[in-house]
């Protein structure tokens, strides 16, 4: 039954939410919604029909649907871009700044060194600290450079993954390598989401662009780019220096931010938080399920 509701009846009740959501400071309005999702949550419980709405909130788990209605409208105006937006968002590049279609990337799983002439090995970390990532960049078996930047606490790992290879492909052309050597690079991550979404002709994400732009030019100069999947934490010596310093950029307080586009399912996330004091406010005004309010006081301690 919940799976019916979350899946089916949920997204008819919340379908165009954005246009209608002003009816919803009218009574008659609010009691007609009240009643789809009172007969649900009835169901979902299997409570007795005098059991009061809000102890079926409580019951089933499922959040009041005028909090989620406004969590719905708000998440809209996210994606459309609508409102007073200050923060940078991680959005999907415009069509007309995707790279052709042709232009993808090849992925050779590999758990070490290649014969390409610059090996370059990322990491990302995130923790409760912050957000990291680095790169270890080797011409041959010799260390050329090592880099770490660090990332808008919000951001995710993956975001982390991928800034650090944008940022590697971008130096490629201050490394030195001898005249005749070919124009290889090996990009070495542990990440499967970051190489997944360059092979993945309809991801268009901000970061992911990025590096598909990045090595369209490169290609463009000859270069060959190749990209590996490798285990983490099994001694790889560039896999674990990238790690090192991914840890290092993220619990340093005192660096230089180099990205702070935010993804939209952290916003969402925090959307759903802001949520929970809305409806543990309306628990505790409730004058209803006294007994159920003794079991359950908390929304957050029953939504856990």
């Amino acid at each position: 039954m919940k799976a019916i509701y979350k899946g089916v009846i949920l997204p008819l009740l919340l379908y165009r939410a954005p246009v209608w959501t002003e009816a919803m400071k009218y009574a008659y309005s609010r009691i007609k919604y009240f009643r789809v999702q009172r007969l649900m949550n009835i169901g979902m419980a299997k409570a007795y029909r005098t059991t009061s709405s809000e102890a079926l909130y409580f019951v089933t788990g499922m959040t009041p649907i005028i909090i989620k209605t406004v969590e719905t409208v708000k998440q809209y105006n996210i994606r459309q871009r609508k409102g007073n937006q200050t923060q940078l968002i991680d959005r999907e590049v415009e069509i007309k700044n995707w790279p052709h279609a042709a232009d993808v990337v090849k992925s050779i799983e590999d758990n070490g060194y290649k014969e390409q002439t610059i090996q370059i090995y990322t990491d990302g970390s995130k923790n409760e600290h912050g957000v990291g990532s680095g790169v270890a960049i080797f011409v041959g078996k010799e260390l050329k450079a090592q880099l770490k930047f660090k990332l808008d606490n919000r951001c995710s790992n993956n975001q982390a993954e991928q800034l650090v290879i944008a940022k590697a492909l971008e130096i490629i052309g201050a490394i030195d390598i001898a005249e005749n050597s070919p124009r290889t690079i090996g990009i070495f991550t542990d990440s499967r989401i970051t190489i997944d979404s360059l092979k993945n002709v309809n991801n268009h994400s901000y970061l992911i662009e990025d590096i598909r732009k990045t090595i369209s030019i490169l290609e463009r100069t000859d270069w060959t780019i190749e990209f590996s999947w490798v285990k983490a934490n099994v001694g790889i010596y560039g896999n674990e220096l990238a790690d090192k310093l991914a840890n290092a950029a993220a619990c340093n307080r005192d660096t230089t931010v180099f990205f702070n586009r935010i993804p939209k399912s952290t916003l969402y996330s925090e959307l759903e938080e802001e949520a929970t004091p809305k409806w543990q406010k309306e628990w505790e005004n409730c004058k209803k399920a006294a007994i159920t309010k003794q079991f359950f006081p908390n929304v957050r301690d029953r939504l856990n």
